[in-house]
């Protein structure tokens, strides 16, 4: 393939990938192979206009010892001064941002390996989730803006019993930012006070992707009910993305969020009473926030298209009317689990919805599905993503929230 050609191929990649095209997709589009498309979106600007082919493996292309040094010198540096960040990307930046001079992401990547100071990643298994048809085109263009939550802890304090809870909360997109707030317990009525308090200067997401944990409202003991938090969302105009049941890597940007978090702070730093705890968090957010700012490459957003707790300063936030809702949709991801012995005359397929069990087909068993409950409309559609990323309709029934006033 001729050079312009494939700067050409590299760029219209990264241009449909911000468009929320799948690598597959992506791929069919360009006549490319998925795996070469995987690279060519996670490509910075300097690497997408640079051809590497015919060199040979160890052979440095034009940087120099000195270049080599000044990384490992930044790398050094960052440790020095407790950054709670100094990975690949951040020296990378660093050394941009130092001698206006572009190097490359793999070229650091490399360096920091020779010189000792990173540890090799395993490499991580594709393609587990393909088979099971997991959702993954419907659910990178489900709404213009997301963001993940999800508990940490219960931790505690050499020495004390008193538990220490966290609410971990990871924009997904267009911005990719990370905060971690501690509060009194894992309940609903903790995480609506600090989503309050978070959204009074962060953007309000169009959806909201979490957990099955009761406090998150998709567990509650009684049938085809929704909780507080639920109420909170719909009244704001936020949707709920609820992800399969036993399935955390479903919710795998907030999960990394939380790795980050137990390695770089809760590991790493000593504390002697929780009034500490609060003081240094605030640090580890601003840390953060200037990590993403650097790194992640976060787009404009319209500010138009941003809004705050104060645009809902004349709300009622606890309303339970669905007429008066601000959005109607609730989604739900779901595996179809097994009922009875496998082959035996007994056997189907189902799912869990607000702890109310649907039946589904046999031959969809180990499926994920991707369900959506229109409370208006009073139906909850259960769908399959098929090979061209579009949704299959599988089945629709009546579904009627009980708690939820419909007059």
């Amino acid at each position: 393939m001729k050079k312009e050609l494939l700067i050409l191929k590299r760029k219209k990649a990264k241009e449909l990938h911000d468009k929320g095209w799948s690598n597959r997709r992506i791929a069919g589009h360009l006549f490319a192979c998925k795996d070469s498309v995987g690279k060519w979106v996670q490509m910075d600007e300097n690497e997408i206009l640079t051809d590497n082919r015919g060199w040979k493996k160890g052979r440095t292309r034009v940087y120099t010892p000195e270049t080599k040094q000044q990384i490992i010198k930044i790398r050094k540096d960052l440790e020095k001064e407790n950054s709670y960040f100094f990975g690949s990307k951040v020296v990378k930046e660093n050394y941009e941002h130092q001698t206006e001079e572009r190097v490359s992401k793999s070229f650091v990547d490399c360096v920091l390996k020779e010189a000792g100071l990173v540890k090799s990643q395993r490499k991580k298994k594709k393609g587990r989730s393909k088979y099971m048809k997991y959702p993954e085109y419907t659910l990178i263009k489900l709404g213009k803006s997301m963001m993940s939550i999800d508990f940490i802890g219960p931790k505690y304090l050499k020495g004390s019993d008193n538990r220490i809870n966290f609410l971990s909360c990871k924009y997904i997109r267009p911005e990719k930012l990370g905060l971690v707030k501690r509060i009194e317990g894992q309940t609903a009525k903790q995480t609506i006070k600090t989503l309050k308090e978070i959204w009074q200067t962060h953007p309000i997401p169009e959806i909201l992707k979490i957990d099955n944990d009761s406090a998150f409202g998709a567990n509650l003991p009684h049938d085809k009910y929704m909780g507080q938090l639920t109420f909170f969302l719909l009244n704001l105009g936020v949707s709920p993305l609820y992800i399969a049941q036993r399935s955390p890597w479903n919710n795998g940007q907030v999960e990394g969020f939380n790795s980050v978090f137990s390695k770089k702070f809760w590991n790493t730093l000593q504390f002697n009473d929780e009034q500490e705890i609060d003081v240094k968090i605030v640090d580890f957010n601003v840390a953060y926030e200037k990590y993403s700012q650097l790194v992640s490459n976060n787009p404009e957003i319209n500010k138009k298209d941003i809004k705050y707790m104060v645009d809902f300063k004349d709300t009622n936030l606890e309303n339970n009317g669905a007429k008066d809702f601000k959005i109607h949709k609730i989604y739900f991801l779901r595996i179809v689990r097994r009922k009875n012995d496998k082959d035996s005359d007994k056997e189907y397929g189902f799912i869990d919805v607000l702890n109310h069990e649907i039946k589904m087909p046999k031959d969809m068993i180990n499926l994920f599905v991707f369900c959506v409950l229109d409370i208006k409309s009073k139906h909850l559609k259960i769908n399959i993503e098929l090979d061209d990323g579009s949704l299959k309709e599988i089945k629709t029934i009546e579904f009627i929230i009980k708690n939820v006033i419909y007059d």
